[in-house]
């Protein structure tokens, strides 16, 4: 694994053709900042570099009360380039076998960016269809629009901030019921498929359910929504706060350190062959004595001219975005993937006239059952007895009831890798509870970070809250999804790769709030004497003067100097240009 760039590589002998002369079975992963090729291929690869060039600090317009693109501090480009080397790793790695030769795999910051990107290219490149929604979906306003009432911010009345996610009618009428504003259903001008009025009416019910989250504090709201069990709510933490969250502890996302403090734990819970973080002093010389004594053979069959997972076969049961995206990762690397919807197709299919869900089901095949039916049952069964991998996303006891839990499908197809992919983990008070993409953003401190910690403890007046919650969700968009999507490929991955050891699938449970607080890896840790985490500043242009946006005569740049010599390289470039 090498974060080195092509140029020295190649002035080295370190590029892929000499090592791979030298070395046949060795698998090369190469981690750039822009790819390999191309004229940025000898940039730095810096994280927030690509975000600003692939426009994601754009999107994040709004989030500061000012115009242009705001500083993008989640470092979501680490975390996919993690991912994604960690995946295709395992894949080749799986592929090779003990007899194969090895594979080059190479991604980059850049590419570790796109999965955050939702539709807008997919428009962009169709504007006869999709000029409308391009122009939504790039929204680079400085005031952007207001959140859909299911998916909205709010602030209760002990000044906490809270995020809902109640993105399904049922789910929203829940939200209704316990909040006491489920007078609006007998409003004949209410469209309960879409939660929405008429617009002066549906403002006015914004300012009134906003008012109405202010009558209780934040922990009397989730007292009642978690024992309901059907509201998706969570309070807005920071990271250092998330490290005590209940969900989080309960599910062993956060492990005690040997010298104090705490720190991430395994990335997915693998019931068969569980993770064993940390270093172990007491193996190390017998690791370093296998190194030695098992020298690789020379490979006596060559690598295939086809995608790593050629052959491997997924049955996909889940909706909306992070475990259908995870399986499209699944699919890049040559899966073939067979995606089982509802009957009338996955509610995603629906919102925003389809553009998200073609971004997430590329590469898929597709049928639709009523898994209730003992037909439909029987026909998901078949597909489950030639699989290798099963994804769903249902919460804790229903796949049981629905005759697709583990120890049904296992008994059938022992080979077959299992993962389960809920918001909250399998243990802790959340275990039943449904979760949305805004939700782990919130709980996990992306959002306090990327508004750099600054949310009014005062409780606002109409106004107030309205430019808050417009912001705070903007600051929410496009990370938690596909955080997770990432973390389900690599630990489907993990799953295959410890089938080729051991001969037998097994049980694999991962969640949105563990995989979100990987994407918050440098903070999700404490111990004596830890700095905090650096915050941009109050406008959000950046961390400091050496790496932070700027506004130019005829647009933006993001300038990166992380140390003295790209400062003297930069001072001489001025000094060129005659501006000492």
């Amino acid at each position: 694994i090498c974060t080195w760039r092509p140029r020295t590589l190649e002035a080295t002998g370190f590029d892929w053709e000499s090592l791979h002369a030298r070395h046949p079975h060795l698998i090369f992963c190469h981690v750039t900042g822009f790819g390999s090729a191309g004229p940025y291929a000898n940039l730095p690869g810096y994280e927030h570099m690509a975000a600003a060039a692939a426009g994601r600090m754009l999107g994040f317009a709004g989030v500061a009360q000012r115009e242009g693109p705001v500083f993008s501090a989640l470092q979501v480009g680490i975390h996919a380039c993690a991912q994604s080397a960690a995946a295709a790793l395992l894949a080749a790695l799986t592929e090779r076998g003990d007899d194969g030769e090895g594979r080059l795999v190479e991604t980059s910051m850049l590419q570790g960016i796109l999965p955050y990107e939702q539709g807008a290219m997919i428009a962009a490149q169709f504007p006869e269809q999709f000029g409308e929604l391009f122009g939504a979906l790039q929204n680079t306003s400085h005031e952007p629009p207001m959140p859909s009432l299911y998916y909205h911010p709010a602030q209760a009345g002990d000044g906490r901030w809270m995020q809902f996610g109640n993105l399904l009618p049922h789910l929203f009428d829940n939200f209704l019921i316990v909040t006491e504003l489920m007078d609006v259903l007998a409003d004949p001008d209410y469209n309960q498929a879409q939660m929405m009025l008429p617009d002066e009416k549906h403002e006015a019910f914004r300012d009134r359910m906003l008012k109405r989250i202010q009558d209780r504090s934040a922990d009397e709201w989730m007292t009642d929504f978690i024992a309901d069990g059907g509201v998706v709510a969570t309070k807005y933490q920071t990271t250092q706060q998330a490290l005590e969250d209940p969900d989080i502890v309960a599910n062993g996302h956060v492990i005690e350190r040997e010298t104090g403090g705490v720190q991430l734990g395994p990335l997915a819970r693998l019931t068969d062959t569980p993770a064993k973080p940390g270093p172990d002093a007491s193996d190390g010389a017998e690791r370093a004595a296998r190194w030695t004594a098992s020298p690789k053979q020379k490979p006596t069959r060559s690598a295939r001219d086809v995608p790593p997972l050629a052959g491997i076969k997924v049955v996909e049961l889940a909706t909306i975005i992070a475990a259908p995206f995870g399986a499209s990762f699944l699919a890049e690397m040559g899966a073939s993937v067979t995606k089982v919807e509802q009957i009338g197709g996955d509610p995603y299919r629906g919102l925003g006239v389809g553009i998200g869900s073609a971004r997430v089901n590329a590469g898929k095949r597709s049928l639709s059952v009523d898994l209730k039916s003992e037909a439909g049952r029987e026909a998901v069964l078949k597909l489950v007895d030639e699989a290798d991998i099963l994804i769903h996303n249902f919460r804790p006891g229903v796949p049981e009831r629905l005759g697709i839990g583990y120890a049904e499908v296992s008994a059938r197809n022992p080979r077959l890798v299992y993962l389960q992919s809920n918001g909250y983990g399998p243990d802790g008070p959340g275990a039943l509870r449904p979760s949305t993409h805004p939700i782990p953003g919130a709980a996990m401190g992306g959002v306090m970070y990327q508004v750099g910690e600054r949310v009014p403890p005062e409780l606002q007046d109409n106004a107030g809250l309205r430019s808050w919650t417009r912001r705070l969700m903007k600051a929410n968009e496009v990370n938690p999804d596909p955080n997770t999507a990432l973390v389900v490929a690599t630990s489907c991955m993990l799953g295959l790769a410890a089938r080729e050891r051991t001969g037998k699938g097994q049980q694999i449970f991962i969640d949105m709030f563990g995989a979100n607080a990987y994407a918050n890896h440098d903070d999700f840790l404490a111990f004596p004497g830890k700095p905090g985490r650096p915050m941009p500043d109050e406008d959000l242009y950046g961390l400091g003067p050496t790496y932070r946006l700027y506004p130019c005569k005829d647009g933006w740049v993001f300038l990166a100097l992380t140390n003295a010599r790209e400062c003297a390289r930069f001072v001489d470039a001025l000094a060129e240009l005659g501006l000492e």
